[in-house]
């Protein structure tokens, strides 16, 4: 193993030993409740590694996206890369269409890991659960699932509205109004918009505009409903828009030994056609990208959720139904040439329907449920080269996937049942069955599936998952857990060629945890040690210009994670967090295509992508009454991520070196708690690092996004009503 867990124990007893101390305090901890396992109960209580984020949290540490969430839960990381946005908790990601953890806004899964930003709209909490949920949350659902719970209509009349500037010419706001309509009627409205006037990705490409610019709107309209003594219902209805220049694609290691200059022999490195130099740039946040940049993103979504309580059960109804499309324009090859044109479309229409009962006896608690899911696709990939850069014509390359269309059903059950006071065993299993039909269709001159028309597979991917846990309360305030649970992603069809469909790939996971609330209250410590076992893993790499899916034997992950929350008397709270991981490949023969023709390279050992072995979080708020009666709180937060590895070579020119991000925060709220302002600095180091990287065949090196650069900003809200 290239990383040894043994040799980074010194790591977690020197974080414990700074945090124990603190618990002998007196004030005590938020109790957040949770909905992950799709029953209530605290975060202490839930036999499971979940972190929970309350909309106090997520207000006074401005996390209004999932970038900058994942600074606050050391096991989860975030990473851009074209349009692919990838989620990944303890080292387990996806790509593309196959996300390998579930993001879900108030019960209803989205198909599209790309098309989550409504979700982080007004909430109520985040919670993220670590671990496969193959049994509850069934495909794609391998690494864990995040949960945004949007905040419901209130009892009385509550409304803010906000505004705010920022560094990049960033201007926001935000309202909410909520309320009850009738004794039984209750409604919350919320919308946001972004305009960024200036990108954050500086283009230094004379006559063309710097990107990372445009707006963005969000806007939710929520009612509920109480329609009996029994039965409740909440409508949800979404909307959520981009526009502008929200893509960048820098060139992050130059390496002219391949790619166009090996790819196309007509065209100098140095020099085209013209004589004019070739320019890129290495600097971080800053680009040579000539010719046109757009991103046109939207996304419809509405659910239906109904609750019927019974006298000895419960039903609940989930039906949803989301439309989302992307459209993206940029030059491909980030340098001054414009050699490269890349335009994608794609659409996505989705519906579904979960349907479960539960009920709870003095000894049992179980649920038992239903999954269908009707998701169709659209997209359409095309490459075009200037002209008469080789040859004396423009090659070009389209790659078309008409119909995509994935069927899944599933049935599940879960029960806990109480041995003792102080002894809880569960099993869950749950049977998914996907049938998917795959057209693709591509032209140009680079090879593909022949013919005039659509090659079109038809397959069906069947898995049965499950899990089973022992829970042990050794006190009043701790208690341990033993579990073990499966989870599985499904497989797919590669675009562009009539190879047979990839795999899908199962985990295995081992976990052994422990949970106590310490000091009256006051401080809460929760620590996870796991083990992976993967098959089939999924490998995706760029070949030909288009994505490559293909399944390696094996993978193992290991580690351990552990959190811990003080409050100091009634003004300090401390928070903190470290995931220790260990990750490898089996041994594999995979293809690398950082040069043109690839060369075959053995993997076996090396680490998993976005699976850094250190992530660690820390964070400390002052909170105090000032002498006007206001109050006033002051956060402090970092996260570290050592090395990341994007490609699995174990080649530090596929990695970005370790980087600490540090965002500071003041909020105020006035005595009569009708005005709020938070001056806010995120990135406060200005630390740059790369989100995302691909090594691509047809370009001069690796290139991929950066993160955020340093971004100074104030906003202001105004409350009506009942805060």
């Amino acid at each position: 193993m290239k990383n040894n867990l043994k040799s980074r124990p010194c790591a977690l007893f020197a974080v414990l030993s700074l945090l124990m101390p603190a618990a002998a305090v007196s004030a005590d901890l938020e109790e957040i409740v949770v909905t992950g396992l799709k029953r209530e109960s605290t975060v202490m209580e839930t036999p499971s590694a979940i972190t929970a984020l309350s909309a106090s949290d997520l207000s006074a540490k401005g996390l209004s996206d999932i970038r900058q969430i994942q600074y606050a839960v050391p096991s989860l990381h975030f990473g851009e890369s074209y349009n692919n946005r990838n989620i990944s908790i303890r080292g387990i990601g996806g790509f593309l269409e196959q996300p390998g953890v579930v993001t879900s806004i108030n019960g209803v899964t989205q198909a599209n890991d790309a098309s989550s930003q409504l979700g982080q709209l007004d909430l109520d909490r985040v919670e993220v659960l670590r671990g496969p949920q193959g049994t509850l949350y069934g495909r794609n659902a391998v690494g864990g699932a995040v949960n945004f719970i949007a905040a419901s209509p209130t009892d009385e009349m509550y409304g803010k509205v906000m505004v705010g500037l920022a560094d990049f010419d960033q201007t926001s706001a935000q309202i909410v109004l909520s309320g009850p309509v009738s004794d039984s009627v209750g409604v919350r409205l919320s919308a946001s918009h972004l305009d960024a006037g200036e990108g954050w990705i500086e283009n230094l490409m004379p006559g063309n505009d710097d990107l990372m610019k445009g707006e963005k709107t969000n806007v939710r309209l929520i009612v509920t409903a109480e329609l009996s003594d029994t039965l409740n219902a909440e409508l949800m209805l979404g909307r959520s828009e981009q526009s502008g220049r929200w893509t960048h694609w820098a060139m992050i290691k130059e390496d002219i030994a391949f790619g166009v200059a090996t790819f196309l022999p007509a065209v100098s490195v140095r020099d085209n056609p013209e004589g004019d130099p070739i320019l890129f740039t290495e600097e971080p946040h800053k680009v040579y990208m000539r010719g046109p940049v757009s991103t046109d993103r939207e996304l419809d979504i509405s659910s239906l959720t109904l609750n019927w309580d019974l006298e000895d059960f419960s039903v609940k109804s989930i039906t949803s139904k989301q439309d989302w499309s992307n459209a993206e324009q940029t030059p491909a090859d980030s340098t001054s040439s414009g050699i490269l044109m890349r335009s994608s479309e794609g659409t996505n229409k989705t519906f579904s329907q979960e349907l479960t009962l539960s009920g709870q006896t003095d000894k049992l608690n179980w649920i038992v449920g239903g999954f269908y899911m009707d998701d169709e696709r659209t997209d359409m990939l095309d490459i075009q080269f200037q002209e008469n850069i080789a040859f004396g014509f423009a090659p070009f390359f389209n790659n078309s996937r008409p119909l995509y269309e994935n069927e899944v059903t599933a049935v599940f059950a879960d029960a806990t049942y109480s041995m003792s006071e102080d002894v809880r065993l569960g099993l869950g299993v749950r049977d998914t069955t996907e049938k998917k039909v795959h057209s693709t269709f591509a032209a140009g001159f680079m090879p593909f599936c022949g013919g005039a028309e659509p090659f079109i597979q038809e397959w069906e991917d069947s898995q049965t998952t499950m899990r089973a846990s022992a829970e042990y309360d050794i006190s009043e305030n701790s208690m341990m857990y033993v579990s073990y649970s499966e989870g599985f992603k499904a497989g797919g069809a590669n675009n562009g060629d009539c190879s047979a469909p990839y795999s899908p790939e199962t985990l295995g996971a081992s976990e052994i945890g422990f949970k106590a609330s310490l000091a009256d209250g006051s401080a809460t410590l929760r620590v996870a040690a796991f083990q992976y076992d993967y098959s089939d893993f999924q490998i995706m790499q760029v070949k030909n210009f288009a994505a490559n899916y293909l399944n390696a034997d094996d993978a193992d992950i290991t580690g351990i994670e552990l959190e811990f929350t003080s409050a100091i008397g009634d003004s300090w709270l401390v928070n903190a967090g470290l995931t220790i991981l260990e990750s490898e490949y089996g041994k594999f023969l995979q293809e690398d295509l950082s040069v043109f023709n690839g060369v075959p390279v053995q993997i076996e050992g090396n680490p998993l992508n976005n699976a850094p072995g250190t992530s660690m979080n820390i964070g400390v708020t002052y909170d105090t009454e000032l002498g006007s009666g206001g109050n006033l709180a002051l956060s402090l937060d970092a996260a570290y991520r050592s090395r990341v590895y994007f490609r699995e070579f174990d080649n530090r020119l596929d990695s970005q070196d370790g980087y600490a991000i540090v965002n500071f925060n003041a909020n105020w709220v006035s005595a009569d708690e009708d005005y709020a302002a938070r001056f806010f600095v995120s990135n406060l180091t200005d630390e740059a690092h790369v989100t995302g990287m691909y090594a691509l065949q047809t370009t001069y090196g690796r290139q991929g996004t950066w993160n955020m650069p340093r971004q100074v900003g104030f906003e202001v809200t105004k409350f009506f009503g009942a805060r």
